[in-house]
């Protein structure tokens, strides 16, 4: 049994050795046959487009992507060449508006100027002309006062002072009429009749130089004139009619005012102190101006 085991032993190794020597003489038949030992079978891609080739194709491509950048860096100088020189084109065109500007705005502040300076010659022109307009007036009317009293002095020299051909004594003359300033107070209708008294009627004003020597001549704040709508429209004295004009007028007047407990409206007309006419009961007593007519 002991021996039995021990040969069993011993036989065992030999397949192992065998098959040690088999390989390796496998390999060094491989390395004879002129393959490459432990080198794995070629790719699919290797066999496609081999190492040589591939390197082709590399430079190729290098050469072309150099080309294109010499290409485009050529391109870009041309390009940089032609903006710098569209912005210097640029900058010239805005210098050229810029002194064009320049010169627009001087002329116009030059013609501002001399406008202005023309404005105030013509303003002083035309004061120093209303100033020269108003003085002509004014001595046109002395000089026509002057007349009038000249020619009623005559008419008295050749009637031997029995006809007065001037206003009569303490009347004033303006133009072609003569005027007489009350020195009392009495109603519309009593101031009327105290001037038909006197060959007169009262007060007619025709034009704003009649106002304005109204104005200056009469001795009370409140004074009756000719005008009245009694009739129910409004009439001068001597039958003349008046159309309403409200630069004639106090400020909201005629109002025919009815709460003054006197009964009725209001018919007759007097002057406010600053000239402009009211609306009052014809009763009321206030001062009164009479004209009349130059007689020559």
């Amino acid at each position: 049994m002991a021996t039995s085991f021990v040969n069993s032993s011993a036989s065992e190794p030999e397949p192992m050795v065998s098959q040690d020597y088999q390989d390796f003489k496998s390999l060094d038949e491989a390395d004879e046959g002129g393959k490459p030992l432990g080198r794995a079978p070629h790719s699919a891609w290797q066999r496609i487009c081999p190492t040589n080739r591939l390197l082709l194709l590399l430079m190729g491509l290098c050469i072309v992507l150099s080309i294109l950048v010499l290409t485009l860096g050529i391109k870009g100088a041309q390009l940089g060449t032609d903006q710098q020189q569209t912005w210097e084109s640029l900058r010239s065109f805005n210098k050229t508006i810029s002194v064009g500007l320049t010169s627009v705005r001087r002329k116009r502040n030059s013609t501002g100027s001399k406008l202005a300076t023309l404005e105030q010659t013509l303003s002083r022109e035309s004061n120093e002309t209303e100033r020269v307009k108003i003085r002509l007036e004014s001595l046109l009317q002395i000089l026509e006062q002057d007349s009038n009293t000249l020619r009623c002095q005559v008419v008295e020299v050749k009637s031997n002072g029995s006809k007065s051909g001037c206003c009569p004594k303490g009347w004033v003359v303006n133009q072609k009429s003569c005027y007489w300033m009350s020195h009392s107070q009495r109603s519309w209708p009593e101031a009327k009749r105290d001037c038909e008294g006197k060959d007169s009627h009262l007060v007619i004003i025709n034009s704003p130089d009649e106002r304005q020597f109204v104005n200056e001549r009469r001795r009370s704040a409140f004074m009756w004139i000719g005008l009245t709508d009694s009739s129910g429209s409004w009439k001068w004295v001597d039958g003349t009619g008046y159309t309403v004009q409200a630069e004639d007028w106090g400020e909201g007047q005629p109002d025919h005012w009815y709460g003054h407990g006197l009964g009725g409206g209001e018919d007759c007309v007097h002057t406010f102190p600053d000239g402009l006419w009211n609306d009052n009961h014809c009763s009321r007593s206030f001062a009164w101006m009479c004209e009349q007519e130059l007689r020559v």
